[in-house]
This record gives structure tokens, sequence and C-alpha cells, in this order.
């Protein structure tokens, strides 16, 4: 990891937020406002978290239509893949988190994949949303943030309606890209467009009314809680504002994390929320800079201790997690008569069942789903 441009760019975004997030800070003062927390609040904001968050796990079961992975299985899939984006740069939780659920509930790596980018194209929307309805009560909104946002709205919207025609015309679709793809060689192999078949075919749900409608109402419910429970944190913290001002962190936080891709949203987070505290509802630096630690160090704390418990309860090996990437080239790379392999093993790095028979074993005995397997006999498989 320390050999990754990514860990180092991440890096220094941290370090550079960070310092222009102290800027103009009194530490007694700070330290004084830290102080103004109110423990007795702890544990509601503890339960509002859970609330938040368990809707993410909800949405993702949503997306997976029409298989129906178990939803503690999502759920521990879902803390793992925050843990690792604590860590580690450009969201690579979200990668590991599609590879691991696949894996375990055998479904196709490449479906598991395709729900995580309508996962996000629905958060961006969602985001979008809320700054739409809060403009008209906020004075003093800077324009590059309306303008990030409609940017950010309309990239959504033009990416859940690019996935949809292409999931409707899969087949005009895949031999489109095959006839563009056919002066280069390495893109030839069959196994890489039966990965691709699959990940269109995950891209169907934007079509499916009902599945798509629920995940539509969860991604409403974790952003409206997490935006109450910035509100109720700055309660906690004697901090004077109204119920807009959480709603006004989550929104503006969401945009610069998007471009600026910090571990743990460290830095990035804290710069943006003292900005929107101090700009926005004429809160001070020191007591905005304190807001912002405690806020972020609540869910920072919480996705660490819910992944850690997710990593021991399904046995994974973080340390192994990181040859999903390799795992991931062979399948791009394998011949067809190895293409097969590659992509499951891809979906077995580091797993092993409580019995000790490997996952490739148990797969075979119980007719795991694999990238190659074609679209009608994956939806018969759902089906039973």
């Amino acid at each position: 990891m320390l050999k990754s441009k990514r860990f180092w760019i991440g890096g220094v975004i941290t370090i550079v937020t960070l310092g222009l997030a102290f800027q103009g800070i009194q530490f007694d003062k700070l330290l004084e406002s830290f102080a103004q927390f109110n423990w007795v609040w702890l544990p509601f904001l503890i339960a509002v978290f859970m609330l938040s968050y368990a809707g993410r796990a909800f949405r993702w079961q949503a997306l997976f239509h029409p298989y129906q992975p178990r939803w503690l299985r999502v759920f521990d899939m879902l803390n793992i893949g925050y843990l690792l984006n604590n860590v580690t740069p450009a969201r690579i939780g979200d990668l590991a988190r599609a590879y691991l659920l696949g894996a375990r509930e055998k479904i196709p790596v490449a479906r598991a994949l395709s729900t995580v980018v309508v996962e996000r194209a629905l958060d961006g929307l969602t985001v979008v949303l809320f700054l739409l309805i809060m403009l008209p009560f906020t004075p003093r909104v800077p324009e590059e943030y309306v303008r990030a946002a409609l940017i950010l709205g309309a990239v959504g919207l033009s990416v859940l309606f690019a996935l949809a025609i292409i999931s409707y015309q899969q087949a005009r679709g895949i031999a489109f890209l095959q006839r563009l793809a056919k002066p280069f060689p390495f893109l030839r192999r069959e196994g890489l467009w039966r990965f691709v078949e699959q990940l269109l075919a995950g891209f169907a749900v934007i079509r499916a009314p009902r599945p798509l409608l629920k995940a539509i109402f969860w991604s409403i419910e974790v952003w409206f809680v997490a935006s109450v429970l910035s509100w109720l944190t700055m309660l906690a913290m004697g901090v004077d504002a109204p119920l807009i001002a959480g709603f006004w962190v989550q929104v503006a936080t969401a945009l610069v994390v998007t471009v600026a891709a910090t571990p743990g949203q460290l830095g990035a987070f804290h710069l943006t929320a003292v900005f929107v505290m101090t700009t926005l509802f004429g809160a001070d630096n020191n007591q905005a800079l304190a807001y912002a630690f405690v806020m972020h160090g609540l869910t920072y704390l919480m996705l660490t201790l819910l992944g850690i418990i997710s990593t021991l309860r399904e046995g994974i090996d973080l340390a192994k997690i990181q040859e999903l990437g390799a795992s991931n080239h062979a399948i791009e790379s394998a011949p067809f008569s190895d293409a097969d392999n590659a992509t499951q093993t891809a979906s077995e790095v580091s797993l092993e069942n409580a019995d000790g028979a490997p996952p490739r074993a148990q797969a075979q005995a119980s007719g795991a789903l694999d990238a190659s397997t074609p679209l009608s006999e994956t939806k018969a498989r759902a089906r039973e």
C-alpha cells in the first residue's frame, strides 16, 4: 500500500486540508469546545447512526434484484468495505465488499460490482435533491456549491439513464463494444466479455420499478437520518444551529469527498464542516472544528468497530484483500479456458469457511454462479 500513488496523494490531501482547517485556531478555546460535549447524548447518537447505517444495507440488498443475499451478510460486507475505506484512499473498500459478497452469496462478481455503481449514482442524486430543497431556506450559499451540486446531479442522472439504456439493449451494447475493441487483441478474451455481460446485466435493476423504488426510499432515509445525526451532534456540543445546518454539513462534505477522496474522509470532512458552520451559520472557528472532530470521530470509530466485528465473524483476512486487484487483472487477461478459474479466484481471496473447506469446493458442490454463467441460467438459479 505504501508504494501506491493513490495512498500518497490521499495523504497529501489529508495534510493540506487539515492544515487549512486549523488556520486561525486557538488551541485553548478548541479544548474548551471539546469539553462542551455532553456525554449523555452519546448512546442516542450511536442509535441514530445505526438507524442511518442500517438503511445502507437495506438499499444495497435491494439493488441485487433478482438475487436475494442475506441481510446480515450484506451488512457484514458493507462494514468490511467501510473499514477498508477508512484506511485506504480511492474507496478501495467498495470494490472489496462487492468481491467478498459475490463469493459468499454465490453471486457473479461483475453483478455485485454493478450494484456499487448504481448505489453511488443514487447517492449523488439524493445529495442534489437535498441541496435543491435547502437552497430557498439558506442565505449566502456559495455559487461554487450550487454549481458542483448541479454538475453532480447531471452526472448522476446521465449515468442512470445510460445504464438503463445499456441494460435494455445489452446484446447490441456488447456487440458495439466488441467492434470498438476489435483492433486490440488483448481485448478479445472471451472471459472478459462474459464478465462485461454480467456487469451490464446488473444494471437491469434500474428498469425494475419495485427494487428501484426500494433503493430510492432507503437512499433518502440514509441521508435524512445522517443529516439529523449531524444536527444532534451539534446540540451535544452546545452549538446553537438550526436543523438545516446538519443537512448542509452532510451535503457539502459529500460533494467535497467525491472530488478529494482521502482515507476515511480525514481532513476533507473537517475543512468542509468548518467552512459550512462558519460561513453559513456564523459559528466560531474553534467550536466548528471541535464539532467536526467529534462528528467525524463518532462515525469513524463506529465504522471501524463494525468492520472489525464483521471481519472476525466472517473469518476474512484483510491483509490478503489486496490480492483482489491482481485476481481481477487475471479475469481480463485470462484465455477462454482459464476465464472461469480467474473469476472464481478473485472471489475467493482469503475466504475460509468455518469447517476449513475452501470456497471453491463448496461452490462446485452447490452449483455456484460465476461470471461465465449465462444470464438465463443465472436468473433461473436466482429464483431457486
